[in-house]
């Protein structure tokens, strides 16, 4: 019997579900096609070691018996330098300013043309451990490859012009990893977010639908009456 109720409600005020549901389905629909059959992405991630560049009054041989060959002279303080170096390599990563240079040593290395509004989504980077990672992405498995070997070039002979704290010489970048491209599949939450805003937009209809009855003070059956406690009479047929 709950079950019927509950059926009467829903036939009884179907467009304030079909209304939220709609209005989901408009908002999900261009990303359907996306969800139900993915497009091919890759990505590829790069570890580099950084250094800062050596100081120009200690690249000189160091007298026997000065106090400048101190441990933190010639390992602690080149340590902490190079964290410092790898900590700001991201800010300048995620930049339009390295978009741009690596639009350019594609174009002029590879005769690859991409511009920098394109190429600067393509990059992500963090400074974890003192090691600093690239994450690259991109839809095109041969280009992507020579995104990332641009990026290597212009890491290991650009960072000067960018750091003025590097004025005698450029920042030492090496990279620990091979450039290696990989398929990438998005992540189960994205492809079902579509379908998880359908399924919010008729929770809501619902809700709605119970609210109004909730609200609705009309008497439309005999047992509304019986609820309150009047006797019915007699029900007329509506044939």
């Amino acid at each position: 019997m709950e079950l019927l109720t509950l059926w009467n409600f829903v036939v009884r005020r179907w467009w304030l579900i079909a209304i939220p549901a709609a209005i989901a389905l408009l908002w999900s629909l261009p990303a359907i096609p996306d969800a139900i059959s993915p497009p091919e992405t890759y990505g590829a991630s790069i570890r580099f070691t950084a250094a800062a560049p050596p100081d120009a009054d200690n690249a000189t041989a160091v007298p026997e018996n000065s106090t400048s060959g101190t441990y933190e002279d010639t390992a602690y303080v080149p340590w902490l330098a190079s964290e410092y170096v790898v900590v700001n390599m991201p800010q300048w990563v995620t930049s339009s300013n390295f978009a741009r240079e690596v639009s350019a040593t594609l174009q002029t290395d590879y005769n690859l043309h991409i511009s920098a509004d394109d190429l600067r989504p393509a990059f992500a980077a963090d400074s974890a451990r003192s090691i600093f990672v690239v994450y690259f992405g991109w839809d095109n498995e041969a280009e992507l490859e020579k995104i990332a070997a641009a990026t290597i070039s212009v890491l290991q002979t650009r960072n000067q012009q960018y750091f003025p704290q590097f004025a005698y010489a450029p920042a030492q970048i090496v990279p620990l990893d091979e450039i290696d491209v990989v398929r990438t599949v998005p992540p189960m939450t994205t492809r079902l977010n579509p379908f998880i805003r359908i399924i919010i937009g008729l929770a809501a209809g619902l809700g709605l639908v119970a609210l109004a009855e909730y609200l609705d003070d009309s008497v439309r059956e005999k047992a509304d009456l019986e609820k309150i406690g009047l006797e019915v009479l007699g029900v007329i047929p509506r044939t």
